[in-house]
């Protein structure tokens, strides 16, 4: 089980979700709907709250998170599987990748301790690591730029 307390789930798992949301819907290249982008992160950031009480190993907590945006995204404009499966790799990708960032500019730069970065107990160690989901959020702008333009390169070559 996954120690969060209700304050971590509320400071930064909500956005996060939210914007986990946002980055597929970004990626799969569908038009934005706030209402609908806001409803369905408050929903995966329940179940991802939910799925971190469970008594179950750290990393399948992020597989079964995984699955769940995928089911979210597979309910936008009737996407297909492929293309949901591919942008919530994408989005975790991204998210891995900006939790790296994040942790080598904080502890290179802020001199933060890597311990209060890791802190998913206390409102500080939630607002702490909010600047990772910008970054990650940049890094998804940057893959859907060159998706798009790789895209067109293809379509004239």
């Amino acid at each position: 089980m996954l120690e969060s307390s209700l304050v971590y789930i509320i400071t930064r798992t909500f956005p996060e979700s939210l914007i986990l949301v946002l980055s597929g819907v970004v990626l799969l290249g569908i038009n934005i709907d706030k209402k609908r982008i806001f409803k369905d992160g408050i929903i995966l950031g329940m179940i991802i709250g939910i799925i971190r009480l469970l008594p179950i190993t750290f990393g399948v907590h992020s597989i079964l998170s995984m699955i769940s945006l995928c089911i979210i995204l597979l309910r936008y404009d009737n996407n297909d599987i492929v293309k949901s499966m591919v942008s919530t790799c994408l989005v975790w990708i991204s998210l891995a990748l900006s939790e790296c960032i994040y942790i080598l500019i904080s502890i290179s730069f802020l001199n933060i301790k890597v311990e209060r970065l890791t802190d998913n107990t206390t409102l500080q160690g939630a607002i702490i690591t909010l600047p990772s989901l910008l970054i990650m959020f940049l890094i998804v702008l940057l893959l859907k730029y060159a998706k798009d333009n790789i895209l067109k390169f293809k379509v004239r070559g």
